[in-house]
């Protein structure tokens, strides 16, 4: 949605305050609640797993009546939650995990301290290890989206323990405070969004030998702008109490609106997630924001009510209040009549029916997760972009796509042609996009040879040459379509690969985008 732009660059730190939150409430009932980590994976993990199901099974159904078209391998591999359906449902994979880190380092660690080094240790690994897997869209690991800040989750137990003389250190010149990290917060994430950009980057799967250094320090000063972020919100909310019923009734239910208001965000957008029709496109910014919030509250509530009814017949939760009620409940209490011995029967018999269904429940997860590996093929080369068809040439397969890039490999024998790259979103030096192949001429200083081509089909691109990023020719074709200008490149290493092999590539790509 244009109009808010701005804030696809703020996401991740919006998502540190979740992260840092969940440390600090972990912690803190830790140490009030007595046997807090009995029965921790039922109360605090098994939700979010049933609610990441839910949730999957519930977009997979989005995208089928939007109109996407789905083989039934396909299917059975989003509905086994190995591949995502929601690509934005990552915070809930990863949470259970850092959930098992904090049950597991303050079960078997005698310290407190030394239980919260072990889940700082444990983050830094997950990162670390994240780094070395490139983009793609054939698992869960997608991108930095996944890692670049989820730091604040052990620093929100660090806080924890230390929150009353923190307290009382920020009190102390508590304005001052507030400006410098307000002032530290906009300098850092400014300088770290040109760095990742512009300088490192995390995209590094077509020739950069130094990626996982580079999204090593792409992470570093990202997790640097989340703590000074988020130290910005908790002293801007040690002063501004935001206490009413509508901020109290979203406090309970924030995990359900986070989830639900993806969907809508893209219901209502220009399509759903690049792969169906929207229910309706709202132009409108402030109408459009409101649709999304009215329609995520109301399925917040929703998918509350659905997650806490599944969450009860898996584990009896029904059973268990009512046997808490009942002993605490007064003495005295007159016998159980025949109404009170029909509901124990019917109990019994449903504590039946739940056993049974735990029992077949999770290898029929496994059956699914298994078929859906052993199923799962290569995505088909030919891809659609804004009303176009793009086929590469015969030997060329795809090895990677999200939302943005699509990365093709030769692995055929006759001859030795380049990667071949799409990129959906191109702009100029204002930041702004392309709507036709005009305005990239206008603009095209970074192109030597530039020239406006159509194909054999009536589609329109600017063709030329760039060596402005690695130091060889690359060929570069800005392709029109429906909804603005994409482009195709390949770099004409010749270290690796054979100039004529890589223009006769990129010529018969060309020639063959056609309208879909």
């Amino acid at each position: 949605m244009h109009g808010l732009d701005f804030f696809l660059q703020l996401g991740y730190l919006f998502v540190s305050v979740f992260f840092f939150c969940s440390g600090l409430g972990l912690y803190k009932s830790f140490r009030t609640k007595p046997d807090y980590l009995k029965g921790f994976f039922r109360r605090r993990v098994l939700p979010i797993v049933i609610a990441f199901y839910l949730l999957e099974w519930i977009y997979l159904a989005i995208r089928l009546l939007a109109g996407e078209r789905m083989k039934a391998v396909t299917i059975l591999w989003y509905a086994a939650g190995l591949h995502m359906s929601n690509p934005n449902a990552w915070y809930i994979i990863v949470i259970p995990f850092f959930y098992l880190a904090f049950w597991a380092a303050f079960r078997f660690c005698k310290h407190e301290g030394t239980a919260i080094f072990w889940v700082f240790f444990f983050v830094i690994a997950y990162t670390v290890g994240c780094t070395f897997i490139d983009h793609q869209s054939d698992w869960w690991m997608c991108g930095e989206w996944w890692y670049n800040s989820v730091i604040l989750f052990p620093l929100g137990l660090l806080f924890a323990k230390f929150e009353k003389p923190l307290v009382r250190f920020f009190r102390k010149g508590y304005w001052i405070w507030l400006a410098l990290s307000f002032a530290a917060t906009v300098f850092v994430f400014l300088r770290s969004d040109y760095l990742v950009n512009n300088v490192w980057g995390y995209y590094g799967e077509w020739g950069d030998r130094l990626k996982v250094q580079h999204r090593l320090m792409c992470v570093d000063v990202q997790w640097l702008s989340c703590i000074l972020f988020t130290l910005f919100c908790w002293l801007l909310l040690m002063k501004l109490k935001l206490g009413n019923g509508v901020l109290a009734w979203l406090g309970k239910r924030s995990l359900e609106f986070y989830l639900m208001h993806g969907a809508f965000v893209e219901l209502f957008g220009y399509n759903f997630l690049d792969v169906g029709k929207s229910i309706v496109y709202i132009k409108d910014v402030p109408l459009y924001t409101a649709a999304v919030l009215a329609s995520s509250a109301a399925a917040a509530v929703l998918f509350f009510l659905l997650r806490t009814f599944v969450t009860d017949l898996l584990t009896g939760g029904r059973k268990r209040r009512r046997l808490q009620a009942a002993a605490g409940a007064a003495d005295g209490e007159a016998p159980a009549g025949p109404r009170r011995k029909k509901r124990k029967l019917k109990d019994s018999r449903a504590a039946e029916i739940i056993r049974k269904i735990g029992r077949w429940f999770w290898p029929a997860v496994l059956v699914l997760v298994a078929a859906g590996y052993f199923l799962l093929f290569r995505q088909a080369p030919d891809k659609t972009i804004g009303g176009l068809k793009v086929v590469p040439p015969a030997g060329y397969t795809v090895t990677f796509s999200d939302a943005r890039y699509i990365k093709w490999e030769y692995s055929g024998e006759d001859g030795k042609p380049g990667v071949l790259i799409l990129d959906r979103e191109i702009k100029g030096h204002r930041g702004q996009q392309f709507p036709t192949a005009e305005s990239v001429l206008e603009e095209s200083d970074w192109l030597a040879d530039a020239e406006l081509y159509v194909n054999p089909h009536g589609i329109r691109m600017v063709r030329g040459f760039s060596t402005e990023y690695s130091g060889y020719p690359e060929r570069r074709y800005y392709v029109e379509c429906d909804e603005t200008v994409f482009l195709l490149s390949m770099i004409e290493d010749s270290r690796y690969y054979d100039a004529g092999d890589c223009e006769k590539a990129m010529q018969e790509t060309a020639d063959h985008i056609v309208r879909k």
